[in-house]
């Protein structure tokens, strides 16, 4: 089964349309909308909720008005605005779980009925009995797990939870109820984030993705925290990697499961290197082209603060809450953060301290801007051989 594509083309045309004239022609491509911050898990990469932080997040950030988990009416009303600025995907995401909503078959429904298409990023173990067959009824289009390992004994030393079971039991649920039902969706997929806690257990992690019979696997290079980066993998578990790469990838190819393998290989390339032995990492290829996030995704956090993605936190374009949508979209706060992400490259001033370092959409920025620039193309190529060199 093929990925679904989450997007029309005129709305896509619009956009490239837009990041070459500067202003946004429609609403954004992804939203990730982050409905609580609470979370069960104590996952050791993540900045949220990692046993290695100082506390979970929801102690540390400020909430405007003390809303850590967003209203169901405020979410009914925004997915009506998201739907007439011509927003293609939600995600149901976050720096918390969005199960651990009390009203998320609601918040499901709400989506769905504006005719949004919905997705839903979990690590499923605070799932109920009846949810899996809810969000098949409900007809959510995508469900990524995040499982992050391979094996019982892996997951608890990634996730610092023995919840293995639960994962994997939610999962072939929702597949189960998906084929009863006689559905396509929701596109059922695992990911995981690669450290030297699970790197062993790669082979393990597209075994379990073929066992499982999901539509899809992704992989991704950890993110740059103080505290975490004793977890970086090393040369030799680079190599590792890039070694058995076109095995793994032809075995998920076989079993017809979409995969990231090749853009993961690519970007461990581009920023593992620099991150081993505290070494902040390098982003070479970031540095050439502009950011395009300003016209593809956003983030709206759980107290209605309007971000540019789950990097630049520092910069607040707007609050759903103050305004609509639409106002916040289309207004001077976003045009002038658009400008700075088209200009990076001739100023030298990232938009966000991360930009340069461990952002994971350096490959994405560059496909676009190739696209754009047919006859000043970027290879990624040379950037691969000069991270390794």
């Amino acid at each position: 089964m093929g990925q679904f594509k989450f997007h029309s083309k005129l709305k896509q045309y619009r956009r490239l349309l837009g990041m070459k004239t500067g202003r946004p022609l429609t609403g954004p491509q992804h939203v990730s909308l982050e409905t609580t911050h609470h979370c069960n898990l104590r996952c050791s990469f993540c900045e949220s909720h990692g046993n290695l932080q100082p506390a979970p997040i929801t102690r540390r950030r400020e909430y405007v008005g003390d809303r850590v988990t967003m209203e169901l009416k405020t979410i009914q009303r925004l997915s009506k605005e998201l739907a007439e600025v011509g927003t293609d995907l939600v995600e149901l995401s976050g720096k918390g779980d969005p199960i651990a909503h009390p009203e998320l078959t609601e918040i499901v429904k709400a989506l769905k009925d504006a005719r949004l298409n919905t997705s839903l990023v979990t690590n499923g173990t605070l799932a109920k009995p009846d949810l899996a067959r809810t969000l098949v009824e409900r007809r959510l289009d995508r469900l990524n797990v995040s499982l992050n390992a391979g094996s019982p004994e892996v997951y608890l030393r990634s996730n610092h939870k023995d919840l293995w079971e639960k994962a994997i039991g939610f999962l072939s649920k929702v597949l189960d109820e998906r084929k009863r039902a006689g559905a396509k969706r929701p596109w059922v997929r695992v990911s995981h984030v690669v450290t030297k806690e699970n790197v062993e257990d790669f082979d393990k992690m597209v075994q379990v993705a073929i066992d499982l019979g999901v539509d899809g696997v992704d992989f991704y290079v950890m993110g740059e925290l103080p505290e975490t980066t004793h977890l970086h993998l090393d040369d030799r578990e680079i190599e590792m990697i890039r070694a058995g790469a076109d095995e793994w990838g032809r075995k998920l190819d076989s079993a017809g499961i979409d995969h990231t393998l090749p853009q993961f290989v690519t970007d461990l390339e581009l920023r593992g290197n620099s991150a081993q032995s505290g070494d902040q990492q390098d982003n070479p290829l970031q540095k050439k082209v502009p950011c395009y996030i300003g016209w593809n995704f956003l983030v709206i956090g759980p107290d209605g603060t309007v971000v540019p993605c789950c990097y630049c936190e520092e910069t607040h374009l707007g609050n759903i809450n103050d305004e609509s949508f639409a106002d916040i979209w289309y207004g001077h706060t976003y045009k002038q953060f658009r400008r700075a992400s088209l200009d990076m490259p001739k100023t030298g001033r990232p938009i966000c301290d991360e930009c340069f370092s461990s952002c994971n959409r350096a490959i994405e920025n560059t496909q676009i801007y190739n696209k754009l620039h047919p006859f000043a193309r970027v290879p990624m190529e040379s950037d691969s051989a000069l991270s390794q060199g």
